[in-house]
């Protein structure tokens, strides 16, 4: 097949989709809540995993360099995992700020380039269109109150 039919698949899957989106919102609310909920589960499942074989793994580390019982082993390896629990906080704290300070400006910056963009629009507009563009939006969204509920 060539690309033209593909973009045609393409096209047609958008708008497909977009008009499930339209016309079910509660359902893809309901779907995308399940997949982020079932994500959820599956990386709790892995960190608690992961931390079990790093306790057990330290476990058996410090029982064989220091010859250390199991109350003494537990009691090191738990000291270990804060130290290291708190490392990754402070170096999560110093990121923070950055991080912060980078999204801000960038979403500041994407709101004032759609608000200029869309005043220039506005005022580019005669009065008749205007009243067009309102009557427009208003429509679409008693119509989408209408018919969601």
């Amino acid at each position: 097949m060539d690309s033209l039919n593909y973009q045609k698949i393409f096209r047609g899957l958008l708008a497909i989709g977009i008009l499930i989106i339209i016309l079910l919102p509660h359902l893809v609310f309901e779907l995308l809540t399940e997949l982020f909920h079932l994500l959820f589960e599956w990386l709790y499942e892995l960190g608690d995993i992961l931390f079990e074989w790093v306790e057990i793994t330290l476990d058996t580390v410090i029982e064989m360099i220091f010859e250390t019982d199991l109350h003494d082993t537990q009691i090191i390896v738990f000291y270990i995992l804060m130290s290291i629990l708190g490392f990754g906080i402070y170096r999560l704290c110093l990121l923070i700020p950055g991080v912060y300070r980078r999204i801000h400006n960038k979403l500041l910056a994407f709101y004032l380039y759609h608000k200029t963009g869309l005043t220039v629009y506005w005022h580019g507009l005669s009065l008749l269109n205007k009243i067009k563009l309102i009557a427009m939006v208003l429509s679409i969204s008693y119509l989408y109150i209408f018919f969601s509920f």
